[in-house]
């Protein structure tokens, strides 16, 4: 696994990829398979944060 550096990236999450990952040459349809991967992970992440401190 590979580390991959986001430019932008306001969670500070580390991404890994297996062999080389190029964003730019994915096609659209896996790209947005990806993003909405991602957002939704993301989404999981912040409701069991603020679940969490809330039952603190």
């Amino acid at each position: 696994m590979k580390e991959i550096e986001v430019r932008d990236n306001p969670l500070g999450i580390r991404v890994y990829a297996v062999g080389e990952l190029d964003i730019d040459r994915m096609p659209e349809e896996e790209y947005n398979l990806f993003a909405s991967s991602l957002a939704m992970r993301i989404n999981e992440y912040i409701t069991k944060q603020k679940e969490e401190k809330d039952a603190v």
